[in-house]
């Protein structure tokens, strides 16, 4: 392989590493998010009996885990559907800057059945 080969070779693995830098850390903190929510349903020691025990899990998880790239109130929206049963709707975007004027746009758009365990 010539000189010119090897350098864009090079070339495209630092950009694949830069892209992967930039969004492990945005998935992570969706990977810990959706965590947070599906928790409820597998650990019996949670007491949520009201929507807004639900939204105060939701908030205390995000604190402890230190995602403060999402605002909860604008991306998570949490209503009753039944008797002890929650729809938590997961719904932001996520935008990382890559280059002078080319972004990364993370778009995440979940909807989840949440039945805490008595």
């Amino acid at each position: 392989m010539s000189f010119f080969g090897w350098l864009a070779v090079i070339a495209l693995v630092v950009f694949g590493a830069v892209v992967a830098m930039k969004l492990t850390p945005i998935y992570l903190d969706h990977f810990a998010l959706r965590k947070i929510v599906t928790s409820v349903n597998e650990d019996p020691s949670l007491k949520i009996g009201s929507l807004r025990d639900m939204q105060a899990h939701i908030t205390k998880g995000m604190q402890i885990n230190s995602i403060r790239d999402i605002k909860a109130d604008e991306a998570i929206t949490v209503t009753a559907s039944g008797t002890d049963t929650y729809t938590v709707v997961i719904k932001y975007e996520v935008r990382s800057p890559l280059l002078n004027t080319v972004d990364l746009l993370v778009h995440f758009d979940e909807t989840h059945i949440v039945r805490p365990l008595k």
